[in-house]
C-alpha cells in the first residue's frame, strides 16, 4: 500500500495540464515568465513522480482476487474534463492576481485533497491509452475506479487487480 507521499503525487499529477495550460495563458497575456517557469517546473516533478510512482505500482503491489458486481466505462470524464477545466481555464484573464490568495486556495486544496475519500481519473494514463471503469466489488464496495490498459467488456474478464488506494484498483493485465 503506498504511503501518503505516492497518494498525494498521484492525486496532483492529476492538475498538469490544468498547470501547463495556466503557464501558457499566462505567459501569453501577462509576458512574464516567473510564473510559467514555477507551472513547468511543478508540472515536470510531478509528471516524472508519477512515472516512478505509478511504475513501482505495477511491478510491486501484490495481485488481489476480485469478484465484480457491476461495471461501467469511465472514459467520458475526459470530455467532461476538457470541456468544463480546460476551454474555460484557456481564456482566462488575470487582471487584478493577487499572490496570497492563491497561495491561500493552493494550500486549501492540497491540505483537503488527499483525504477525500474517492478517486479521480488520471489524465497523463488517459494519455498512455489507459481506460477508467467504475465498479462495485461484491464485498460492499462501490464507485471504486479501475485502471486498464485493456478494453472491458465483460465483469467476468476482471479477476485479479492491484489495490492502489481505497478507491483506485489498477487491472493486473493477463
Amino acid at each position: 500500500m503506498p504511503n501518503f507521499l505516492q497518494r498525494c503525487i498521484y492525486t496532483f499529477s492529476a492538475a498538469t495540464p490544468l498547470c501547463i495550460i495556466f503557464a501558457i495563458v499566462w505567459g501569453i497575456q501577462k509576458k512574464t515568465l516567473v510564473v510559467p517557469i514555477i507551472c513547468v517546473v511543478v508540472s515536470a516533478i510531478l509528471v516524472i513522480s508519477f512515472t516512478a510512482s505509478f511504475s513501482y505500482f505495477k511491478k510491486n503491489l501484490p495481485p488481489i482476487a476480485i469478484r465484480i458486481n457491476n461495471f461501467s466505462a469511465h472514459d467520458a470524464w475526459f470530455v467532461t474534463y476538457l470541456i468544463s477545466y480546460m476551454l474555460p481555464f484557456a481564456s482566462i484573464v488575470l487582471k487584478g492576481f493577487s499572490l496570497i490568495l492563491a497561495a491561500t486556495i493552493a494550500f486549501a486544496i492540497i491540505v483537503v485533497a488527499p483525504f477525500v475519500n474517492s478517486a479521480i481519473p488520471n489524465p497523463l494514463l488517459f494519455c498512455k491509452h489507459y481506460h477508467f471503469y467504475c465498479v462495485d466489488i461484491e464485498n460492499g464496495m462501490s464507485g471504486c475506479v479501475l485502471i486498464s490498459k485493456r478494453k472491458l467488456r465483460n465483469k467476468r474478464e476482471i479477476k485479479y487487480v492491484n489495490r492502489i488506494f481505497e478507491f483506485l484498483l489498477l487491472d493486473k493485465e493477463q
